[in-house]
């Protein structure tokens, strides 16, 4: 990277380069300056071939201190491609992958690219000044290089503009020389009388191609076109009107002696010279003053088409603080005529505070500021919607002037909206999560500890220890089915899942579901069709049956005593946004059950808490806030969205929408044969390592499993358990674990325990017992799943089994 002085130093040469005169070759001279203040081996600059922008050609190309033949190449497929008409671009090392094989510049070890695009004044690409060699450009400072390239295409695109429109776009000077021979314009002298050309001066020999003794043998219409109106007749009656004092300027279609046609602007004046009274002919070549003024006015006419058809809103203010102009999209956005915008400021009716806000940003404007800021209009009927508002500075002609550029962000913010919603309903279920697995843990210890305090009272005859105990233990497992509702949230639990008609499902439930709601509210199930029709979703029955008891449970309370809540089922194709989510709905089959209620309805600010877990809007002791937060939780983890139309005073209609399914679009499970009841063994024998981080459930499983006779190996920590197989005089005849723990999980050291100890039967008791597979735990070596808070009777069952099973 080069040194301070030294990037000082280029950037002073390129400074003093691009202000001197181009002179016949500026793009010459830019490209040599802009080679050795970069210190590289290539330089060129290069504008489009053709129409398309298909091809280049340069104009200037330097390799290795020689100026080389001007070619061209085509654009795609080399590095320029990523450069024209978008922004600078900087390869330090790389590059010569990108050229074509064979190409001059791969053929040469160019690997250095750096290159910066050129546009006119109106934003339009034109083409390209790009900078390479062996090494990394600039020792590889893309700052220092992007500087340099900058200043240089700034100059390199005003040599194109200017070699475009020429010297006709440049302003003729104010006054004619009074020097005949210096004069810049053609100067004729004709005779008075006949209008024969007498003398002319250094200028029009230069322009017309004839030398000044050719002169005295040329009429006027020798150099002229001749095409009508451009003919010897008209130049005699301009002559004439000349001769009156009374001929304006005109133009004139005017010939070369190399046959070639021009345009000039001709000022005839009477003039005495000599004492005698002749006519001065001023002509000044305006052919590419005029091609420039057709080109300006194609432009004008661009602009114009795109100020027309811009999708934001522009509206153009003067100095006097009135509209000059606004497109079609503000008039479309605000609700406007031009009638009602042009010439005028604010409307009156709008509030003060709104008009002296927005008058300050047009002053900012006009005095040079830009501002951007995020706000909010107001149209004529009063609504407001969300807008990006941008007001900047702006000459029209020639005059300062406040063009604000209105965007609607309604929708964005829309969108923005339900992304929080979605990242909040996301977060507050993985925390959800995180809370339900601590309190299973809590609850594995109390529950075991209060059956065994239970056991121990039976045995000892204190009948009032054991009904207190039980007590305790139902107030423990009231706990247990909270947390079971907070895992349903959070999506932890996932039951059998299998295709079912979702109308006789639902029929089923309502039995279930008319003993909860009072004799005065009526329940309307005629929308849930004929069950010979019913669609098809792949769920869990139980959990399906939760969702509309819930739901249910939730309209029975909105209802002030009495009403309706009516049922329905059928079919929708997507679209919309997710209620609880926020997500959008893909297009697609999905099945539809509706849930609505004539009640109270839901207020706005509401709306967007119910279905987080323990919000309530009711008083204190009705409900645990978790009724929505499950259907929230089962839905989605159906795949599933959730779709709530409601207004204060009218009531609410809540629709889940499950994804369809196919009838063999997922083999239904067989029911499970009931298993004959076994009577368990006094005594359970066997050495069982126990896995479990948490202390209180380690230490009371411990203490369990060694009331049935196992010898227990408690370890806290997976890679202690893994130690201890390892090291193990004597083998261990089961693998107890919990699942989620620190270094390891569960099901990670099952797997590597039976690496260690093959056949070791492994049981896993975890919180998310019910969302594992049997194809998962197969894959680990665990024989069996139970869940926490773990149930005594269950457990001991299966440690019979495993215990006993030969291996």
């Amino acid at each position: 990277m080069p040194a301070l002085d030294d990037r000082l130093a280029a950037l002073r040469r390129i400074a003093l380069a691009v202000a001197q005169p181009g002179g016949s070759d500026p793009f010459g001279m830019l490209v040599g300056e802009l080679a050795g203040a970069l210190g590289c081996s290539a330089v060129f600059v290069a504008v489009f071939a053709d129409p398309d922008a298909l091809r280049l050609r340069t104009l200037a190309v330097q390799l290795d201190g020689r100026v080389l033949r001007n070619f061209e190449y085509p654009v795609r497929g080399s590095p320029c491609e990523q450069v024209v008409g978008r922004d600078f671009r900087f390869v330090a090392r790389g590059v010569a992958a990108e050229f074509p094989a064979g190409t001059l510049f791969a053929a040469q070890g160019m690997d250095s690219y750096a290159a910066y695009p050129l546009h006119d004044g109106s934003g339009a690409p034109l083409g390209l000044l790009a900078a390479l060699d062996r090494t990394p450009v600039a020792g590889g400072d893309a700052a220092h290089a992007e500087a340099l390239l900058k200043i240089v295409a700034v100059r390199a695109a005003a040599e194109l503009e200017r070699s475009a429109a020429g010297e006709a776009l440049r302003r003729s000077e104010a006054s004619y020389r009074a020097i005949f021979d210096a004069a810049e314009d053609a100067i004729f002298i004709h005779d008075w009388d006949s209008g024969a050309i007498l003398d002319v001066n250094p200028k029009a020999c230069e322009t017309y191609g004839w030398a000044r003794e050719e002169w005295p043998g040329l009429t006027v219409a020798d150099i002229s076109s001749n095409e009508p109106p451009f003919t010897g007749e008209e130049a005699a009656r301009w002559l004439a009107l000349a001769r009156g004092g009374a001929c304006p300027p005109f133009e004139w279609r005017r010939r070369h002696k190399d046959g070639s046609l021009h345009w000039d602007e001709v000022r005839l004046k009477p003039a005495t010279i000599a004492g005698r009274p002749h006519l001065l002919a001023f002509t000044r070549d305006i052919t590419e003053r005029k091609a420039a003024l057709e080109a300006l006015r194609a432009r004008e006419e661009q602009y114009r088409a795109i100020f027309e058809a811009a999708s934001d809103g522009f509206l153009l203010w003067d100095a006097n603080e009135r509209v000059v102009d606004a497109n079609p999209a503000l008039l479309r956005l605000y609700g406007y005529t031009r009638e009602q915008v042009v010439g005028h400021g604010y409307a009156a009716h709008l509030p003060a505070d709104y008009v002296a806000e927005r008058l300050s940003f047009v002053r900012r404007a006009l005095a040079g500021e830009t501002v951007a800021v995020e706000t909010f209009a107001l149209r004529p009927d009063g609504s407001r919607f969300e807008i990006d508002l941008r007001v900047m500075p702006f000459r029209h002609r020639d005059q300062p002037h406040a063009l604000a550029i209105v965007r609607d962000i309604s929708a964005r913010r829309e969108h923005e909206a339900q992304l929080r919603q979605a990242q909040k309903m996301e977060a507050i279920g993985q925390l959800t999560g995180g809370i339900a697995h601590d309190f299973n843990n809590i609850l594995t210890s109390v529950i075991g500890w209060l059956v065994m305090g239970q056991e121990r009272a039976e045995a000892a005859g204190d009948a009032t220890l054991a009904r207190q105990l039980g007590q305790a233990q139902q107030a423990a497992q009231r706990g247990r089915d909270l947390i079971l509702q907070m895992l349903a949230f959070a999506r932890r639990r996932q039951g059998p899942r299998r295709v079912l008609a979702l109308g006789p499902l639902l029929r089923q439930a309502l039995p279930l579901l008319a003993a909860t709601l009072p004799g005065s509210i009526e329940l309307d199930s005629a929308g849930l069709g004929d069950d010979t029709a019913s669609p098809q979703v792949a769920a869990d029955a139980v959990q399906l049956e939760q969702v509309l008891l819930n739901l249910c449970l939730n309209a029975r309370d909105a209802l002030p005593g009495h009403g309706h809540i009516r049922l329905g089922l059928g079919a929708h194709e997507g679209g919309g946004h997710c209620r609880s989510c926020g997500r959008r709905l893909a297009p697609g089959r999905w099945v539809e059950l509706r849930v609505q209620d004539d009640g109270s309805g839901i207020a706005p600010e509401v709306m967007q808490h119910i279905f987080e877990p323990f919000f309530s809007t009711k008083e204190v002791g009705r409900g645990s806030g978790m009724g929505l937060a499950m259907v929230h939780g089962i839905v989605h983890d159906h795949g599933g969205h959730l779709l709530v139309d409601s207004e204060p005073g009218r009531g609410a209609c809540f629709r889940v929408l499950l994804p369809a399914a196919e009838a063999d679009s997922l083999a239904a499970e067989p029911p499970a044969a009931a298993a004959p009841a076994a009577a368990l063994p006094q005594r359970l024998a066997g050495r069982v390592l126990l896995v479990e981080d948490d202390p209180q459930a380690g230490d009371y499983l411990a203490e369990l499993l060694a009331g049935w006779g196992l010898t227990v190996v408690l370890r806290r920590d997976p890679l202690q358990a893994m130690d201890w197989l390892r090291s193990a005089p004597a083998p261990a005849q089961l693998l107890l674990t919990d699942h989620r723990m620190p270094h390891m999980t569960g099901l990670e050291l099952a797997g590597a325990a039976r690496v260690l100890q093959p056949g070791l039967p492994v049981l896993l008791v975890s919180a998310q017992a019910a969302g594992f597979d049997a194809a998962t735990l197969a894959a680990h070596g665990v024989q069996a799943a139970l869940a926490k808070p773990v149930d005594g009777t269950r457990l001991r069952a299966l440690l019979h089994g495993l215990l006993a099973a030969p291996g």
